[in-house]
């Protein structure tokens, strides 16, 4: 009887977590894509903000940080 409960109870956690694991695609599916220029325009604050380099030390530091920064909004460069 005791491993039947268990069997409910973690099929129960099984499926309450899928549901949450879906609705947080669905939601983020739903938001608003930045288009290029607004991502590039964030990215660019960021870098201004934090300092990274342009020339003159290391040049690619700068390049390689906004790459990155573009692709978490879904763009290459």
């Amino acid at each position: 009887m005791m491993s039947k409960n268990k069997f409910l109870v973690a099929l129960l956690a099984v499926t309450v977590a899928s549901a949450i694991g879906f609705a947080d695609n669905a939601s983020a599916a739903a938001k608003k894509k930045l288009t290029y220029e607004e991502a590039w325009q964030r990215c660019k604050a960021l870098l201004d903000k934090e300092g990274a380099y342009g020339t003159g030390i290391n040049p690619n530091v700068r390049h390689t940080r906004g790459a990155a920064c573009m692709k978490q909004y879904g763009y290459k460069l």
